[in-house]
């Protein structure tokens, strides 16, 4: 073949069959692959300026197609490589290579003889020559690199493979236009023929062409491959369905996402069930049909429930009546232990399961407790923040003594996805107020970084009491997350902690609640909990917040200056931040003289030493801008501290302005004062100013960390 032809673009088809994928792991391959892809081609010299890979991804198969390069073109490489004091013996390139220049060579595919010197950089340097190659030679060792790069929460290993992967891969396809690019990758051969559909494709397998007529030969073979398409299919179906039988389909738990991946040809069927299960309440019938059978639930003209179902199957049409009543006698079993489970559980009652003995018997974690032990804890808290906010402490308090008490329940045990939802139903019944019953509904919101929040009131207490005590319970025993791991969700909880109180605009004294949680666990002889760790588990907190100022553009150093603060509420670290931000930012010339001079003022008292005990004398003072500088002190201390107070940050930080020009004056050329004087009773009397000026400027935080 010609050189023009090998250096000119075509498409590269890549498909990798397995056995069937679970929808997370689809989800997780669709993220990676096509960067993984574009960025292995460019690397090997393959890639096409602007080609972006279209990735597909079902149930048995994923693949990529992009355009391409037929071969690498020869170029002269240079490689920069370790320093010289690194790369050779005593830092003297004259001298023997060290490990790590031998290393650097190895890697580059020269000898240790080759390495350069760049004298400018005192690095050193291999040039080297890259001959060109076809993609035939290239493209295997990038394939098995792409697998070994792609991250899954869960790979496995089979057989006696040394590979893990998610599941066992079963045959490959690479094509480079029409050619086939034939190698072994993972212990599987590559060719041009991929599988169809594992029941309706009308041969087992299919051979390809061309990689442009991939998708095409497939469809002919009842597989869709996009997975964009295959929803577009479902949806359309379950939108025919649905209006055949009067009515619009909905999917309040989101389970088409993961069924557009379970399926390689979908079809709709329309199933019934009993009106008898309609008495169910609806959240309990819905959370049936999709927690574990992922049907769709179909509303009738005048909003309530129909007693009728959507599902999207892979087999064939044609078998639709001996398959449908398989769907319909699963669902009336799973509605059958509904009826049975929720019956049972209001006839006990709420009360009954949140006694001691019954929560006593379920452990939270080995090293905190029983699920009791953690009701308890929770109710303390809960009654501490009831108190911060002004909110009923009796509902606040019945409402975290029966928030857990679902778990032990008949439809919670079937339907792990309704607790909280039946404990309010259930605190209904037994005629608790709508707050307590919508606490317990809302606990534990919100579920995500931008999820629902609780309303405020009770259920607003509830939920910030049970990330509160699961935060410090977690620090305390020891499962403190790290970069990679948090499987307690506390990233989550303290998201939540940070949304809650400023959202809601509450007066959240996080370290007095973290306490309460603290004392808690403490006096259950569960852990120890000292003044440090309430101070880790708040630094933890109030990290999230300072995330959150700065996505939406506060400077980094107006936060850590407000954290200097060190203020009880969340709302003064987050309004504070966000007024030093608009002085700073706006170059506001009298501000930064007040923090210029809070910075030097702590300098001089450090030098000195402290400061003697003593009240300012202003009978003492020797020159007018002393004078004046105690004057501004003591007509703004008070309103600037009232207006941090008061949370009116943007008139503190306009009143700690005003004290600009005096400060700036006391400490000018022309105006000032010697502060260091060697009359010791002068400089005491001028350090205590200066204290006045640290103590004035105290509630704005550590305006030392401002970067002007």
């Amino acid at each position: 073949m010609p050189d023009t032809d090998r250096r000119s673009a075509r498409t590269l088809l890549w498909e990798v069959g397995c056995e069937e994928l679970p929808s997370w792991a689809c989800d997780a391959i669709e993220r990676q692959l096509g960067a993984l892809v574009r960025d292995a081609l460019i690397e090997a010299g393959l890639s096409v300026e602007g080609a972006e890979p279209v990735v597909w991804v079902g149930p048995r198969r994923f693949s990529v197609l992009i355009e391409a390069l037929g071969s690498r073109a020869a170029v002269e490489e240079r490689l920069s490589g370790p320093p010289v004091k690194i790369a050779f013996e005593g830092g003297d390139p004259s001298g023997a290579p060290t490990k790590a220049g031998e290393g650097f060579a190895r890697k580059c595919g020269v000898d240790a003889s080759a390495l350069q010197v760049d004298a400018d950089k005192g690095t050193t340097f291999v040039e080297r020559s890259v001959p060109s190659a076809p993609i035939e030679e290239l493209w295997p060792a990038l394939a098995d690199t792409i697998l070994g790069k792609l991250q899954f929460a869960k790979p496995m290993r089979w057989g006696s493979s040394p590979w893990r992967f998610v599941r066992p891969i079963r045959w490959m396809v690479t094509m480079h236009d029409e050619r086939v690019l034939a190698y072994d990758c993972w212990g599987v051969s590559s060719g041009r023929v991929t599988r169809t559909h594992r029941f309706m494709g009308a041969e087992r397998e299919a051979s390809l062409t061309t990689a442009d007529t991939y998708a095409a030969t497939l469809r002919d073979s009842k597989v869709i491959v996009d997975q964009a398409l295959r929803r577009t299919v479902i949806e359309e179906g379950l939108a025919k369905a649905a209006s055949a039988l009067g009515g619009t389909w909905n999917d309040p738990g989101g389970v088409l996402r993961e069924v557009v991946h379970l399926v390689e040809w979908p079809t709709v069927l329309t199933g019934r069930f009993d009106e008898r299960y309609l008495e169910l309440p609806e959240r309990v019938l819905v959370t049936a049909m999709q927690s574990h059978q992922r049907y769709l639930p179909v509303a009738a003209a005048d909003g309530s429930l129909a007693p009728a179902f959507l599902t999207v199957m892979n087999g064939d049409p044609a078998a639709t009546a001996s398959i449908l009543p398989g769907y319909e006698r699963v669902l009336a079993g799973r509605l059958d232990d509904a009826v049975f489970s929720f019956e049972r559980d209001r006839a006990r009652g709420l009360d009954d399961m949140a006694d001691d003995e019954s929560l006593a018997a379920v452990v939270f974690h080995a090293k905190a407790g029983s699920l009791a032990d953690r009701r308890d804890r929770i109710t303390l808290v809960a009654k501490e923040l009831a108190r911060q906010f002004g909110v009923d402490v009796r509902q606040a308090s019945d409402a975290a003594r029966l928030g857990k008490a679902d778990q032990v329940s008949g439809v919670v045990q079937e339907f792990a996805e309704l607790e909280g939802f039946a404990g309010s139903l259930y605190a209904k019944a037994a005629g608790y107020a709508d707050e307590v019953c919508a606490a317990i509904d809302q606990q534990f919101l919100p579920r995500s970084a931008d999820g629902q929040l609780p309303d405020p009131g009770v259920p607003a207490v509830l939920a910030l009491a049970d990330k509160v005590e699961l935060l410090v319970t977690m620090f305390a025993i020891g499962e403190i997350p790290t970069g990679s791991r948090d499987p307690h969700g506390l990233r989550r909880a303290a998201i939540g902690v940070m949304r809650i109180a400023l959202e809601h605009d509450l007066p959240l004294d996080l370290d007095a609640a973290l306490a309460a949680a603290g004392a808690a666990i403490d006096g259950q002889g569960h852990a120890s909990v000292e003044a440090d760790l309430i101070e880790q588990v708040s630094d933890f907190v109030i990290d999230r917040v300072e995330k959150r100022l700065s996505d939406d553009g506060v400077r980094t150093d107006a936060v850590r200056a407000a954290r200097g603060a060190g203020l009880p509420l969340l709302q003064h670290l987050d309004g504070l931040a966000r007024a030093i931000d608009v002085e700073v930012q706006g170059g506001n010339p009298t501000f930064t003289a007040v923090l210029e001079a809070q910075d030097r003022s702590r300098k001089l008292i450090d030098k000195a030493g402290g400061i003697a005990d003593g009240d300012v004398d202003p009978t003492a003072f020797e020159v007018d801008s002393e004078r004046e500088l105690h004057r501004m002190l003591t007509k703004t201390t008070g309103p600037l501290h009232a207006a941090v107070r008061e949370r009116r940050f943007g008139d503190a930080v306009a009143l700690a302005s005003d004290l600009g020009p005096a400060v700036d004056a006391f400490f000018s050329r022309e105006q000032g004062v010697m502060v260091m004087n060697d009359d010791q009773a002068l400089q005491d009397n001028r350090l205590r100013l200066l204290q006045q000026v640290c103590d004035a400027t105290a509630p704005l935080g550590d305006l030392s960390q401002l970067q002007v």
